[in-house]
């Protein structure tokens, strides 16, 4: 078995998903308030990730739906196979850590 991890993330999809949402500011603001909105009901991180990961990949999968609207065939395939290489989860907890070391700061 081979090691697939890629600049400290369990994968390159991983490590690229988590690349273009931190650029995109509107969507690193969108996912910082929604975790803070569940790191305030619900009290373990497991819970806030496994949420948090859901939003990420609906928003994620709602930019791909828009972009290939018209499209079809091994685009859609192959773009499809990376999505799912994608692990939410642990970009949600990246998020998760990120807003919790800042509060602990302040």
């Amino acid at each position: 078995m081979s090691d697939k991890t890629y600049n400290g993330w369990s994968n390159y999809e991983t490590w690229l998903a988590n690349l273009w949402l931190d650029q995109d500011g509107y969507a690193t603001e969108e996912i910082s308030n929604v975790c803070l909105g569940m790191m305030g009901s619900w009290e373990e991180k497991s819970d806030v990730d496994w949420r948090l990961a859901d939003h990420i990949k609906d928003m994620m999968q709602e930019w791909i739906d828009n972009t290939l609207e018209a499209q079809n065939g091994f685009v859609v395939d192959l773009l499809s196979s990376a999505f799912q290489q994608i692990n939410f989860r642990e970009i949600a907890g990246h998020y998760y850590d990120e807003l919790k070391d800042l509060e602990e700061q302040e």
